[in-house]
């Protein structure tokens, strides 16, 4: 197995009830994801996604199975291994009570993730945080704001800035851009497209919206009834439909077109620097 790999092995999830019973949320899951590698996770609401987001950064163990990140089997690790990997692995949910601090401000947040996990100088957090705030269309007037007192949309925005800025090797993301207004959006999948294309970080994305897992990812897999049931490669879909007589200039929306070379630059320079 290469570095920046992640590999699941006959991995299942049952939830036990007393009054109910077992619930299979998980069935036999077997996935292989690349360095470098996007994959788009889509399927509906309680299909299964969102727990094997939760497996993967150890959220909760599986009841049986592996899961291997660079060739270490995660379900093994204690509180104390999953932090010393705080910077390798980053995720971002549509409830992000989990990854923020509601007290602080919004920049003490992201400031607080660049202090302990990257070597950056005070200058540097500083022009970081600013740039990505103008890539997620995020007010400075908010940076002082408490994150309690944030939109659900905003904390969002603020917990996927977090994420990315610390440059991890692989990002996980559950529904993004799920309750955001459509210049918001398309802020957001433009940072995220620019970050997968210019780090070589790995990166999962579930999204119930197969225009955005088109946008993102180049693998896909659709889950139901917590299997999968379906899976390929985007590119197979993209020629499907200009076969149909479409061209790739059709599958762009006009608010990518103006709006994703406005941002496209910002995580290319960041990057570079």
């Amino acid at each position: 197995m290469e570095m920046g790999e992640i590999v699941i092995q006959n991995v299942n999830q049952v939830y036990h009830n007393v009054n109910q019973g077992d619930f299979n949320a998980l069935s036999d899951i077997n996935l292989h994801l690349c360095k470098g590698e996007s994959l788009a996770i889509e399927g509906e609401s309680g299909s299964g996604k969102s727990t094997l987001a939760r497996l993967l950064i150890g959220i909760e163990k599986p009841t049986s199975g592996k899961i291997l990140l660079d060739g270490e089997d995660i379900t093994c690790w204690n509180y104390r291994t999953w932090k010393q990997h705080r910077k390798k692995i980053q995720a971002v949910f549509q409830d992000s009570s989990g990854t923020l601090n509601p007290a602080r401000s919004a920049y003490a947040n992201v400031e607080e993730a660049l202090v302990n996990l990257t070597d950056k100088k005070r200058a540097e957090r500083k022009k970081h945080i600013l740039d990505l705030m103008d890539a997620v269309h995020m007010d400075y007037g908010l940076l002082e704001t408490p994150v309690r007192q944030l939109s659900g949309g905003e904390q969002r925005r603020l917990s996927l800035l977090r994420a990315i800025a610390v440059e991890p090797d692989y990002l996980i993301m559950d529904e993004v851009t799920s309750g955001l207004d459509l210049i918001s959006a398309d802020a957001v999948l433009t940072l995220v497209e620019n970050f997968v294309k210019l780090s070589g970080s790995s990166c999962i994305f579930i999204t119930h919206s197969r225009k955005d897992a088109m946008r993102i990812a180049n693998r896909i897999i659709i889950m139901r009834e917590g299997r999968i049931a379906e899976q390929g490669y985007l590119i197979d879909e993209l020629s499907i439909l200009m076969g149909h007589g479409l061209h790739e200039t059709d599958l762009e929306d006009s608010s990518r077109r103006c709006i994703g070379r406005e941002y496209a630059s910002v995580y290319g320079r960041l990057w570079s620097e």
